[in-house]
């Protein structure tokens, strides 16, 4: 998928109705940073810090919880991804917001998708990420690769998405977030 296909895309999508979200759910943003390189497209994922007291070793978005200083749940993504990987804030052009999900541990979590200008040098944090890499966006966005499983946890059912690249499993809030995006896109 181009650019622009994408940005065609991303400008289509109807908006969705805002999901039940716990009233006591803090709020939180993730940001989808997306890079143009010579093979097209590629999302930017992090594998998470082994040493982390919540998700260790998983791989996510950066981004994290709104401090009371962000200005917005957008400013919350850029504020985290320079904390995380050392993206600077004006390198990052929107190209749209993803609607909210509700995390298993307590966050209403809303994902930005976010253009990078060039091919930045990431500086990561060791205290919350292990390693950074690239994904084709059509590999992604590609259901074929979604792997759908029903999980009992605490009583509940849960539909939890696997996507495998490379040797590693990108599951959790992050896999459900592309699975979301990837049905969205392909409408």
């Amino acid at each position: 998928m181009t650019l622009d296909e994408l940005k065609t895309r991303l400008n289509l999508l109807a908006p969705l109705p805002d999901p039940h979200l716990p009233l006591d759910a803090h709020p939180a943003a993730v940001l989808m940073p997306l890079l143009q390189t010579e093979q097209g497209l590629e999302l930017v994922l992090t594998r998470r810090s082994r040493l982390l007291r919540q998700h260790p070793g998983q791989v996510s978005f950066p981004g994290g919880r709104m401090d009371a200083s962000d200005a917005s749940l957008w400013q919350t993504a850029l504020r985290e991804s320079w904390e995380e990987i050392g993206l600077l804030p004006e390198l990052c052009q929107p190209l749209g917001q993803l609607q909210a999900q509700h995390t298993i541990s307590g966050f209403a979590l809303t994902p930005f998708i976010g253009l990078i200008a060039g091919q930045p040098q990431f500086t990561l944090n060791p205290d919350e990420v292990d390693e950074i890499f690239q994904v084709p966006l059509d590999y992604l966005l590609d259901l074929r690769h979604h792997h759908l499983f029903q999980l009992r946890r605490q009583g509940h059912t849960h539909e939890v998405v696997f996507i495998r690249w490379q040797g590693l499993w990108i599951w959790g809030i992050t896999a459900a977030v592309i699975h979301r995006f990837a049905q969205q896109i392909a409408r």
